[in-house]
């Protein structure tokens, strides 16, 4: 994800003044580059193992570490709040944490870099709101005590953010006259009667996750005292409202624990030295290690603690990265293996390497489709033979039992292109006692089964198929004609049956043939 960040802002967070080129240097070596800036503006690249610095205050937090300007375990101001959250139970979005922030310096930047790190969290995190999303309200504008609950559609009213027409509207109007109702309805059941509300202590609504907020309550530059919610679908609420509390706290903010919610408590792992001098070939002593972590942010007593925010830490391997980061890779003396590397192809992929150029001397055009294809497509080649338990989409629902109905997919989708078509691709099908194959077709006027047999038998020459003489017979195959179909134990060719051939608009001969993968 791309994160704009100004400059001028990060280094207000930094204290201090830091060279634009030593910045951009520093962000390299995090895996989080600087894909172009200028003096104004820097646009990161950050990857989702790095939720943390969706935001310019993550990011100053751990360039203060590696700069060596603030080393070690955050220290941010902290207390218990006696707010209170009402909780009744809602089986829509039963997961939720609560924090507030309170004391928090905000500008009109501060607040578009907030507002950019809660969608960054939504589409990375929250899976586009479906399995997190975050609130975040001025707090001063609500009274408490807040209730979490399920309210009917026609019951709930309130003037949504940036509400088009400057009216309340039910909670039905905000699913089908706004455009985040538009965009998030299907996250609630299919014909919902009710939906998640948190209503304040005057029976005003301040939100209905996961679709919007509330107009009356919005934050702005002049909003000091935030309260921040995230409600799900799975546990990790928490996680998602320790990143933004964090992050607000970097702004000179004190994080108020609300219960439930996050406790902020650092993480702890040991650390394992043997494996960290197995992984990075560094000597280090103890005290060496813990001061390569404290300029990662990390503390480090007998255990590693690790801050809240860090969600990314998982193992020693990820400790391990993160020690190389702090030595800095340019730093690493280059060695050679004490023993002989030298790569050679394996003779499966040099055998398949000779059958590309054959085709290709043939006329055809290798292609790579999808091991996923549709239960429709599957019944092509005879059904399905391994289904995915929760598919993505119905187009890839299926394991291909075939290498033939992608292939088919294919001409249908380019029967507008010039002819002759000749097409084939080498690869791997899901079908018990099958492998890697080589399957093609050729469509034209006047291709048939002489043509495409032409093709089968050179391929025979060529993988010395001819010596053990399979044996080819007439036979039945889903996708051909009868009558023009040849089968033997190595595989199928033939014409295409007429509804197919229908489709595409021209006569169609094709092939399959098993590979042997023993090379």
């Amino acid at each position: 994800m791309i994160v704009e960040v100004e400059y001028a802002d990060l280094i207000s967070l930094l204290g201090k003044s830091v060279p634009l080129q030593d910045i951009v240097n520093a962000l390299d070596m995090f895996g989080t580059p600087v894909d172009e800036y200028d003096e104004t503006t820097l646009r990161v690249e950050v990857f989702p193992n790095r939720p943390d610095m969706l935001g310019p205050e993550g990011i100053s937090r751990s360039l203060k570490g590696v700069l060596g300007i603030e080393t070690g375990l955050p220290q941010w101001k902290m207390s218990s709040s006696e707010l209170e959250i009402d909780v009744t139970s809602t089986t829509i979005r039963p997961h939720l944490s609560f924090a507030t922030v309170t004391g928090v310096k905000l500008t009109e930047s501060a607040v578009k870099s907030l507002m950019q790190m809660q969608e960054k969290l939504h589409i990375g995190m929250g899976r586009n709101r479906a399995k997190f999303s975050i609130g975040i309200y001025d707090m001063d504008r609500i009274r408490f005590p807040v209730k979490y609950t399920e309210m009917p559609l026609k019951d709930i009213s309130f003037m949504p953010l940036d509400a088009p027409t400057g009216e309340e509207l039910t909670g039905q109007e905000v699913l089908t006259q706004t455009e985040k109702g538009r965009d998030f309805a299907h996250l609630l059941p299919k014909n919902p009667r009710k939906a998640p509300v948190m209503v304040d202590a005057m029976d005003r609504v301040i939100s209905m996750p996961p679709i919007l907020n509330a107009d009356f309550c919005k934050v702005t530059s002049s909003t000091t005292n935030l309260l921040i919610d995230s409600t799900g679908t799975a546990p990790g609420t928490d996680r998602m409202v320790a990143l933004i509390a964090t992050a607000l706290a970097e702004r000179g903010g004190t994080i108020n624990v609300v219960m439930p919610g996050p406790l902020f408590l650092p993480g702890r792992m040991k650390l394992d030295m043997k494996y960290i001098h197995k992984l990075t070939g560094l000597e280090l002593n103890r005290s060496e290690v813990a001061e390569l972590l404290k300029r990662m942010r990390f503390g480090f007593l007998d255990e590693v603690l690790i801050p809240p925010y860090r969600t990314d830490i998982m193992n020693q391997i990820d400790l391990a990265e993160d020690l190389a980061i702090a030595y800095g890779y340019q730093n690493f003396t280059h060695e050679l293996p004490r023993m002989g590397l030298v790569g050679k192809p394996l003779k499966v992929s040099e055998f398949e390497n000779t059958l590309r150029c054959l085709m290709v001397g043939n006329g055809f055009l290798e292609v790579k489709l999808f091991n996923l294809i549709s239960k429709v497509d599957a019944l092509l080649a005879g059904g399905a033979k391994v289904e995915t338990a929760n598919p993505k989409s119905l187009e890839c629902s299926v394991l291909r039992p075939s290498l033939l109905p992608g292939l088919f997919g294919l001409l249908r989708s380019n029967k507008s292109a010039d002819y002759p078509q000749r097409i084939f691709e080498i690869g791997e099908i899901f079908a018990p006692g099958q492998g890697r194959c080589l399957a093609g077709f050729i469509t034209h006027a006047k291709a048939g089964f002489t043509e495409v047999k032409g093709v089968v038998d050179a391929i025979q020459d060529l993988t010395g198929k001819t010596a053990e003489q399979p044996t080819w017979k007439a036979g039945e195959h889903p996708m051909f004609m009868p009558g023009r179909t040849a089968i033997s134990e190595w595989g199928v060719y033939g014409e295409l049956l007429p509804v197919l051939s229908q489709k595409i608009g021209m006569p169609v001969a094709g092939f399959e043939l098993r590979l042997e993968t023993d090379l």
